[in-house]
């Protein structure tokens, strides 16, 4: 894939995915399973399991809107900083989530990602 098209791959998590709500688009885009390191370990992952996930925490952060800080493609990596905004329906409270997100692509999916989340850190002001 070339670089417009890792970006285009990218786009879609954080706009139909992410943004939207639409975790069906999942199984467009994710291999299965795929590959996900996180800050409790490496697990391979399926994808009804990662829409699952997703949707929880999408019931958990309202409506959050998401800005795309940097973004850099290297070869089948696209790295990613971006800054979510919404509301927190357990607490009604305001939150901010800073994300570093690394996602490598392969046969035009998804098959592996990095992924660090910090809570109420704002690194655009």
């Amino acid at each position: 894939m070339d670089e417009a098209e890792v970006i285009a791959l990218s786009t879609r998590w954080w706009d139909e995915i992410w943004r939207d709500g639409r975790v069906d688009v999942v199984d467009e885009i994710f291999a299965d399973p795929f590959v996900r390191h996180v800050g409790h370990g490496t697990i391979g992952t399926r994808r009804a399991e990662y829409k699952s996930m997703l949707a929880e925490f999408q019931r958990t952060l309202f409506r959050p809107t998401t800005t795309i800080d940097d973004r850099v493609v290297d070869g089948d990596k696209v790295w990613t900083r971006a800054t979510s905004k919404g509301t927190n329906r357990a607490t009604g409270e305001p939150t901010t989530l800073t994300w570093m997100l690394i996602q490598r692509i392969a046969d035009g999916r998804i098959v592996e990602h990095w992924l660090v989340t910090v809570r109420d850190v704002n690194w655009t002001e």
